[in-house]
């Protein structure tokens, strides 16, 4: 079964559900919102004796002892398991979690809600086998759904009418303003935008109230972490980490940007390797038409930097954010971790 669109999905939802979702994309919010909406539709008004939910991957045999259980007055039993890392799992308990995807009962839903996970290790023709397996037994068990970034004109208008609901109101300019400050993420938006309704009390947003309340986006703080940290400046890396946090970003935020661009400079790396503009590269790479700006930035920087060395970086990330998903660690120290560890390696 091919992957269904946003659209098919909210029909399955008023109506029987399948055993397997499978939710993934760059627009993290509407994972995570689709993935409430479906426990709710599974669950209905009896979600505590019904609902389980794992942040990291539960041995199959578990999962399996919780999906064949019977329902208790609802309709289905349901799982939710956010950011499932197939990748890291050894071989044989990856094979396990492809049989159990072709044997959940009709009475129990599985959602698969992939967070903060690079989707285009999905991706048909760069993404890696063992995850493409995954997508592929989720869509023929069930469904499987992407969530890309929304064009700007559609977040603009999405803006307008959060404000218009909070009894506020903005420019069609000032929309799209506030949309590419917030990287035209649902998810800083919405807390932007309460930001500003609750301070603003019924009239109409302002250029001034957007730049007086809204942090600068956090990508610009990013590159120049990412310059503190290329240059092997360490302290002046923590204090800069130190900066994001008073603005009000979240350890684990920041550091999902910074890897972000890491990655965007490692992707600009090969397609300059290869010959290829920053145009083709963002076609290549599937980034969104209001994206392209990031490919195009990332190629100036990209351009100095050695493949290998920008390899060893993602390599740096990707660990790191394993651990923030399933250790017990303090995410600070994790985070200052990785920034020690790219500033010590050599160019």
């Amino acid at each position: 079964m091919p992957k269904i669109t946003e659209s098919e999905l909210k029909k399955e939802l008023g109506g029987e559900l399948s055993r397997v979702y499978f939710l993934y994309g760059e627009e993290d919010f509407l994972v995570r919102t689709y993935a409430e909406k479906i426990v709710a539709a599974a669950t209905g008004e009896e979600r505590d004796m019904n609902f389980v939910k794992y942040t990291d991957a539960p041995s199959t045999d578990e999962l399996s002892d919780y999906l064949d259980s019977m329902p208790f007055l609802a309709d289905y039993k349901c799982v939710l398991i956010e950011d499932l890392d197939f990748e890291a799992m050894p071989t044989a308990e990856q094979n396990a979690y492809l049989k159990l995807l072709d044997n959940i009962p009709d009475t129990s839903v599985l959602v698969i809600a992939q967070l903060h996970i690079d989707p285009l290790v999905y991706d048909i023709k760069k993404g890696k086998s063992k995850s493409k397996k995954l997508l592929e037994a989720a869509a023929k068990n069930g469904s499987a759904c992407e969530f890309k970034y929304l064009s700007a004109a559609k977040v603009s208008g999405l803006v307008i009418r959060r404000f218009e609901r909070a009894g506020c109101s903005i420019s069609e300019e000032n929309a799209f303003y506030l949309a590419e400050e917030c990287g035209y993420s649902l998810t800083m938006l919405g807390c932007e935008i309460d930001k500003l309704t609750a301070y603003a009390e019924h009239r109409e947003i302002t250029r001034d109230d957007i730049e007086m309340l809204v942090p600068k986006r956090v990508d610009a703080g990013i590159y120049t972490l990412s310059d503190a940290i290329f240059a092997g400046n360490i302290n002046r890396a923590y204090e800069i980490l130190d900066e994001l946090i008073i603005q009000g970003y979240k350890v684990n935020e920041a550091f999902l940007v910074l890897a972000g661009h890491i990655t965007d400079l490692y992707r600009a790396r090969l397609a300059i390797n290869a010959g290829k503009n920053y145009t083709q590269a963002a076609t290549a790479f599937n980034y969104p038409p209001n994206r392209s700006f990031v490919m195009r930035n990332a190629f100036g920087k990209a351009s100095k930097l050695p493949l290998r060395y920008l390899a060893d970086c993602v390599y740096i990330m990707y660990n790191t954010n394993k651990l923030l998903n399933s250790s017990k660690a303090d995410s600070r120290l994790l985070v200052e971790k990785a920034i020690t560890e790219i500033s010590r390696l050599q160019k």
